[in-house]
């Protein structure tokens, strides 16, 4: 007699690679959200904001292309000094913060008038001084030139905007163009960039730890969008990796780089 033998059980299949490493913290949707050329047209403040502020070519625009993982979000211009007006957007991770970005005027470009350059001027200072929702700014510097007089304006204002009615603004070095700094050289960069800038009142740390950032190789994204997550009180566990993949979108805004 001959006996039958059972079939195996079936198992579950296991999780697809994909799945088992998806990032809680990848950027799984952007979009642009307003412009404003003057304080008045500014959207009603609704949850924290980060703003980004530098020089006209410090590459702001490919920082934050960079950031939110998205080729064209923000458009960048060989033209430094074209962004005239503050541009505001909205970027969603997969595990739901929603973070306000926002796109500051480059200033530092002497080729538009002087009445240009002072009302450029007047509508950033007014954004810094009187936004209640803003919760830091990140000045972004060129790794290869360090922190120019117009750099040390921003931060001395921002320091002294503190007695405002509202929640402190904190203040983020990132060095961008990292890349193009030779590998030995990063980290001395680093260490000058944040041994020049205006110390932080002693119950903030202090010295101010500059962020290293490249929108070409993507170094220091997981670093800032930490930081980025502190100040907004949006925080968690640093993710694995940083996956995802750029797009493209019709509704971009024209900023400088």
């Amino acid at each position: 007699m001959t006996t039958s033998r059972r079939a195996p059980k079936p198992q579950a299949a296991p999780p697809a690679r994909a799945e088992r490493q998806l990032d809680p913290f990848q950027i799984v949707d952007s979009s642009f959200v307003a412009g404003a050329g003057s304080l008045a047209s500014l959207p009603p403040p609704v949850s924290a904001e980060v703003a980004f502020a530098g020089r006209s070519n410090v590459g702001k625009s490919s920082l934050i292309n960079t950031l939110v993982e998205r080729k064209g979000l923000v458009r960048t211009s060989s033209n430094p000094g074209s962004t005239r007006q503050i541009n505001l957007y909205e970027a969603r991770a997969r595990d739901g913060a929603v973070f306000q970005l926002v796109d500051l005027p480059g200033y530092g470009f002497t080729r538009r008038s002087k009445s240009e350059q002072a009302a450029w001027a007047s509508l950033i200072e007014g954004y810094l001084r009187g936004r209640v929702t803003l919760a830091a700014v990140l000045l972004l510097v060129d790794a290869r030139r360090g922190l120019e007089e117009d750099d040390l304006e921003l931060i001395r204002f921002i320091e002294a905007s503190r007695d405002v009615a509202r929640r402190p603004v904190e203040l983020l070095l990132v060095a961008t163009k990292v890349d193009k700094v030779q590998r030995s050289s990063v980290r001395r960069a680093l260490d000058q960039l944040s041994a020049a800038a205006p110390r932080a009142p002693a119950a903030r740390g202090g010295l101010r730890r500059a962020i290293g950032f490249s929108s070409i190789t993507g170094e220091g994204r997981r670093d800032l969008w930490l930081a980025i997550r502190r100040v907004t009180q949006l925080g968690g566990a640093a993710p694995s990796s940083s996956g995802g993949a750029a797009r493209e979108d019709d509704d971009q805004r024209t900023t400088d780089g």
